[in-house]
């Protein structure tokens, strides 16, 4: 009986060590991953049908309001207005292919295609204004049709467009690309066909 309570003791002072210790095995097996506990944590994300009808949205918005009136054109295609639904890179390669119009050897079209051939895809350029609309009038655009193609792999989205000027009766169609940037969705491409 000595030796019982000798040992009592020790066995206090480990029986809560045992309980309260789970094994490694039992640990993993309880606690949460960490993909796991953030999900829970943060709010879900917009799944991609959701973002891809968000920025469709934008789009066919961008493209009726800012081409129904006339001077919203040329400040759209400044490359110093953060209000400009392009990116920067877009206007500097767009204004690159309208000046090859002008262009007098054939090193231009060279220097052109070394440029941007890396970027954009140069057959689908366009030699009109920055939207796909002909001529350099335009009236009271209206999109006709705005289907989402594929994302690209930029996290980029590719819409096909199809719109109509209502004042002078032209169509035009092409694939519109457009990006999220730091100052809200911007069309990064356009190719006409």
């Amino acid at each position: 009986m000595k030796n019982i309570l000798a040992l009592w003791p020790a066995v206090v002072l480990l029986l809560p060590a045992c309980h309260t210790e789970p094994t490694e095995q039992a640990q993993s097996a309880k606690a949460p991953t960490p993909a796991a506990s953030s999900s829970v944590a943060a709010s879900p994300a917009p799944t991609t049908d959701e973002e891809a009808a968000k920025v469709r949205q934008w789009l066919v918005t961008s493209i009726e309001e800012n081409f129904s009136q006339e001077n919203r054109d040329s400040e759209n295609s400044d490359v110093d207005n953060p209000k400009s639904i392009y990116t920067r890179q877009y206007i500097e390669y767009k204004t690159d292919a309208l000046q090859l119009e002008f262009a007098e050897t054939d090193q231009e079209e060279k220097d052109f295609q070394r440029k941007w051939a890396g970027r954009y895809d140069t057959r689908y350029v366009g030699n009109g204004p920055f939207l796909m609309v002909k001529g350099q009038d335009f009236g009271q655009v209206k999109v006709t049709r705005c289907q989402l193609k594929e994302r690209t792999p930029d996290q980029g989205y590719l819409f096909e467009v199809a719109t109509r000027d209502l004042t002078y009766k032209s169509d035009s169609k092409g694939d519109i690309k457009v990006i999220q940037t730091a100052a809200g969705y911007k069309i990064d491409d356009i190719r006409e066909y």
